[in-house]
């Protein structure tokens, strides 16, 4: 650990020595000669490269990975081969499928991509890292065009590309985030740059997709609409409305069997409405966030805001979408549970706005040493992005330790439940395949009541009630896993512990470490034993 928080600290020591040492460079310069400060920028410029291009790099290693980079990519894989083979995704649940609370684009959208490519997991993430790149281009874009400046463009770019791991390295895995903020990014990049009122409806609408890519969604639709209102006025702005109340609340609503499942509601509407807990730690939570990533940028964010505050430059669309994006994460922060990707959008709305803070920071004509405290401040705002490069690349040994694992699953003698792995690509290897995270959604938070809880004890019902020899293989020791995982630790002992034979399968880094598979469990109990325990 200390080897880590070293690499990362080296990285920010050279790039804030190499960005000081070429400011000072380009004063003597400019006393001498009179020339333009560049030099400075210019290293910045590389250093912005290197990262985008480090960052493309780990595509190329994520996307060959043969197991899990998330602990929820083989679940949404089976979430993709439903919607893939037009079955529910969301059908009443079962001990081998579990629907997660998510909304359902991101697997229609996988769907064809696996027709093609097949149903794998390198599919689905070559679908999330299109939505990467889109949401990269579109802050590129956006920047650039704001300011009137290819480097400042580059600069969002680097940050973007650097706030990698403080986005809770999901982006490209198998996971509906990338797109969500894709079509937040792009559906609000057209109500600001589109002449014609179709131009903005197509942004509202692609605003109302990200909802259903994910409901933090709903905010940005919200917000489209409302800059629309307070600029255009409400006649004008009937349209995008309508669009909001068609494609968002009637056709959500109208879903109740067809064409997502029986279950639909249940899953993306009742189970995650009764996480939230209203608390002072949810703003804890969100300002330790912002404080230790995103401080530097907040800070000249608010240069841009106060300025359309004091009426002295026009009020934006990424104005109003920046306080849409404070509450998505402080929406996502009143879920204690979850992981850090719900700060993924507000993480990009405050780096487009920083960075034109950061531009705007500094007046044309201005001193010498202010031209150059310029650069610094960029660097300064990449410092408590930049980590450790070792953190987020993948063993080598991946493939033969998952092959390895998969030789490992086929010799046992009897059905293997994997809660921490859900189901892997191909035939199905575990029994049941209900997914831990699944599970402990339907039950977690203020508002599930013991009858909620008692819905996921009973999915679990061939792991504590098989017909003969059975195991459990986890990542963590069985009576440390969430309930109502912990609760099998009564009926199953522990009968191997791999230690680190499949290390190289662990994923990447997250809020939480989810490991890799480590401790095989085998059943102790009888199904009398087992009958009488109490919730089944």
């Amino acid at each position: 650990m200390s080897a880590i928080a070293g690499s990362a600290n080296l990285l920010r020591a050279i790039l804030l020595a190499t960005v000081c040492t070429c400011a000072v460079i380009d004063v003597h310069r400019h006393r001498r000669a009179g020339t333009a400060p560049a030099l400075a920028k210019g290293a910045l410029a590389v250093w912005s490269g290197v990262v985008i291009v480090f960052t493309v790099l780990l595509w190329a290693d994520h996307l060959r990975f043969p197991f899990l980079l998330d602990l929820m990519e083989g679940t949404i894989l089976q979430h993709v081969g439903r919607a893939a083979h037009g079955l529910a995704v969301y059908p009443q649940p079962t001990p081998d499928f579990v629907p997660l609370a998510y909304n359902p684009l991101y697997y229609y959208l996988c769907a064809p991509v696996t027709w093609v490519l097949g149903l794998d997991l390198p599919a689905l993430r070559l679908v999330s890292i299109a939505g990467m790149a889109g949401s990269g281009a579109i802050i590129y874009f956006t920047v650039r065009k704001w300011t009137g400046s290819l480097w400042w463009g580059l600069i969002a770019l680097g940050l973007f590309a650097a706030a990698y791991r403080v986005m809770d390295a999901y982006l490209d895995t198998a996971h509906s985030d990338s797109w969500l903020l894709c079509a937040a990014l792009l559906g609000t990049y057209l109500i600001d740059q589109s002449p014609a009122r179709g131009g903005r409806v197509a942004g509202v609408v692609l605003l109302v997709l990200s909802f259903w890519f994910k409901q933090h969604g709903a905010l940005f639709a919200l917000g489209g609409a409302a800059f629309l209102t307070l600029r255009d006025g409400w006649r004008a702005s009937l349209p995008a409305w309508a669009v909001i109340a068609v494609l968002g609340v009637v056709a959500y609503g109208a879903a109740t069997e067809w064409p997502f499942g029986p279950a639909f509601h249940y899953f993306t509407w009742d189970v995650p409405r009764k996480w939230s807990t209203i608390n002072a730690g949810a703003v804890v939570r969100l300002a330790r966030f912002t404080l230790r990533n995103y401080l530097p940028l907040v800070v000249a964010g608010a240069i841009p805001l106060v300025q359309v505050w004091r009426r002295r430059a026009p009020l934006r669309v990424w104005h109003i979408q920046w306080c849409c994006a404070v509450a998505s994460a402080l929406q996502g922060a009143l879920d204690a549970g979850s992981s850090d990707n719900v700060f993924i959008p507000f993480g990009a709305f405050v780096i487009i706005l920083g960075t034109i803070g950061l531009a705007e920071c500094v007046r044309a004509g201005a001193g010498v040493w202010a031209q150059v405290a310029q650069p610094i401040a960029v660097a300064v705002a990449f410092v408590p992005l930049i980590y450790a490069p070792q953190t987020v690349i993948l063993s080598p040994r991946a493939p033969v330790a998952y092959a390895d694992f998969l030789g490992f699953v086929r010799g046992l003698d009897g059905p293997l439940y994997a809660p921490d792995i859900g189901e892997l690509a191909g035939p199905p290897l575990f029994h049941p395949g209900a997914h831990w995270v699944a599970l402990d959604d339907i039950g977690r938070g203020p508002g599930h009541t013991g009858a909620d809880r008692a819905i996921a004890y009973g999915l679990m019902g061939p792991a504590e009630h098989p017909a003969g020899r059975a195991y459990l293989i986890t990542n963590l020791p069985l009576a440390t896993e969430q309930p109502p995982l912990s609760r099998l630790s009564r009926l199953y002992v522990l009968q191997t512990d791999f230690g680190d034979r499949f290390a190289a399968l662990a994923g990447l880094p997250k809020r939480y470490n989810h490991r890799f598979p480590r401790f095989l469990y085998r059943f102790s109990g009888t199904a009398a034993d087992s009958a009488g325990m109490p919730g089944t």
